[in-house]
C-alpha cells in the first residue's frame, strides 16, 4: 500500500533510506548506511545508485579517503520527505485501526524482539 501511495516518487521502496538519511545531521557513510538500514552493503550500494541516479541524494567522497563515500539528501529529497512522512503515517492509522493500544504496545514489544534476536544471530 505504501509503494502504491509513493508511486509518483518512483523509489522502488527506497523511501525507507531517505528516511534514515533524513534523520541524520550531517553525511553518512555508505557503510553507516547500510547498518543503520539492517542491509548488507552490496545491497546499500544498488539503492545509493538509484537514488543518486534519481536525484535524491548526493554523494560526496571523503578527501581524506577516497574509498570511503558520504551520502546525504538531495534537496529535491529533502523536500519530498513531509509527504513520505504523511503518507507513512496515514497508512498506520489505517492498519492499526480498531487495535486496542495495548494489543499494538505488546506487537510492537514481541516484533522488536524477534528483530533482535535475529540480528543477534547475525540472519
Amino acid at each position: 500500500m505504501l509503494s502504491k501511495e509513493l508511486s509518483a516518487f518512483k523509489l522502488d521502496h527506497h523511501f525507507e533510506a531517505l528516511l534514515v538519511l533524513a534523520t541524520q545531521e550531517k553525511p553518512v557513510t555508505q557503510n553507516k548506511l547500510a547498518e543503520l538500514l539492517q542491509i548488507d552493503k552490496s545491497r546499500t550500494a544498488v539503492i545509493v545508485f538509484d537514488l543518486e541516479k534519481r536525484g535524491l541524494i548526493q554523494i560526496q567522497v571523503n578527501p581524506n579517503d577516497r574509498r570511503q563515500h558520504y551520502v546525504s539528501l538531495s534537496p529535491t529529497a529533502s523536500t519530498s520527505i513531509p509527504h513520505i512522512e504523511i503518507t507513512i503515517e496515514k497508512i498506520n492509522q489505517l492498519a492499526e485501526a480498531g487495535i486496542e493500544q495495548q494489543k499494538l504496545s505488546t506487537f510492537y514489544e514481541v516484533s522488536e524482539m524477534m528483530q533482535k534476536n535475529l540480528l543477534a544471530k547475525g540472519a
